[in-house]
């Protein structure tokens, strides 16, 4: 009889292990949407840090100019990249490749350049198609 409750017990084990985005249990969410930056919502702090001055220092009419248009601009694309690693990775994530190779072919999709990111960014989520935190 104790056979049968160990033959049973690995039998459930093996069904819970299976490949969980096959079988549905896939618990990863896509990424969401980022709010894009505009010079008229910036913040104390990101106004000193566009003018390169402390925030304290920050005069209280300080409405625009192309110091805060460019840290919108580098924001917004940095954001924007990291959005593009992110749905891509999410989008691969029951992919079987090598992910070496995933990682090299979203970066090319997202003008990526930082591999070790991308390639963390790509393990997150194969982990959690896998049924892994």
């Amino acid at each position: 009889m104790r056979k049968y409750w160990i033959l049973l017990s690995v039998a459930i084990l093996a069904a819970c292990h299976k490949d969980n985005t096959a079988s549905g249990y896939d618990t990863c969410q896509a990424p969401a949407q980022p709010k894009l930056l505009t010079v008229a919502g910036l913040t104390t702090d990101q106004k000193a840090d566009a003018m390169g001055i402390p925030p304290s220092q920050v005069p209280p009419d300080a409405a625009g100019g192309p110091a805060f248009e460019d840290y919108v601009a580098r924001h917004n694309g940095a954001v924007q990249t990291g959005y593009c690693v992110d749905n891509e990775a999410y989008k691969a994530r029951a992919m079987k490749d090598e992910m070496s190779s995933v990682a090299r072919a979203i970066m090319a999709t997202c003008h990526e350049g930082a591999e070790p990111d991308t390639l963390a960014t790509v393990l997150k989520y194969r982990n959690c198609a896998a049924g892994n935190k």
